[in-house]
């Protein structure tokens, strides 16, 4: 779980504390911004929004909420990429816009859309998807998505290095992204940056 007694010292200016929240916001980020935009790309928001976050420190609203602050602000570094970077051609950016937009309401703290939603069958796609991930990746996905646990507690967990575990996420992600329904993806990334340490 998130000590949020980091945010009150990242607001002193402790840089150690910083490297807490880093550490464990960044893979969940990483995962979250990639299954938007190419790695590359993903790689430089992220690091963008630790940036601002650093340098707007005093600034930094302190709740449980926090999490919230760190993905609104990608996904608005994501956006604004897309619409300038990608092609119309390509990726047919209106429609892509759009998909964006119904995404980042499906978000909104007043939006009834996820408690009507069909959870249960929901987790059973889920849970049927994730069978067919190789068997560490999914443990990896279940302990970090599902159990709360950050990718430092899962590496220490499962005996492998913290940034194999990073790449497990990712790669789950992208295969949930591709072998999900839409809605289901909404709900997933919903779900994600509800609850920002669990589903």
């Amino acid at each position: 779980m998130f000590d949020i007694s980091l945010l009150h010292e990242l607001k002193k200016g402790n840089r150690e504390a910083f490297n807490g929240v880093f550490r464990y916001f960044y893979p969940r980020m990483m995962a979250y911004v990639a299954s938007m935009v190419e790695q590359k790309v993903a790689e430089d928001i992220v690091q963008d929004v630790f940036l601002y976050v650093w340098e707007n420190r005093e600034k930094i609203y302190i709740s449980d909420g926090f999490y919230s602050y760190l993905f609104q602000s990608a996904y608005t570094r994501c956006l604004d990429y897309i619409k300038k970077n990608l092609s119309v051609e390509k990726y047919h950016s209106q429609t892509y816009e759009k998909y964006l937009a119904d995404y980042q309401n499906l978000l909104k703290d007043d939006n009834p859309v996820i408690e009507e939603l069909s959870i249960k069958d929901f987790y059973y796609r889920l849970y049927e998807l994730l069978e067919h991930l190789p068997a560490q990746r999914r443990e990896v996905f279940i302990l970090t998505y599902i159990k709360g646990l950050t990718a430092k507690e899962v590496a220490e967990q499962t005996q492998i290095p913290q940034r194999t575990v990073e790449s497990h996420l990712y790669l789950a992600l992208q295969y949930l992204k591709k072998h999900m329904s839409k809605n289901d993806y909404y709900i997933l990334c919903t779900i994600l940056l509800s609850h920002g340490i669990h589903a």
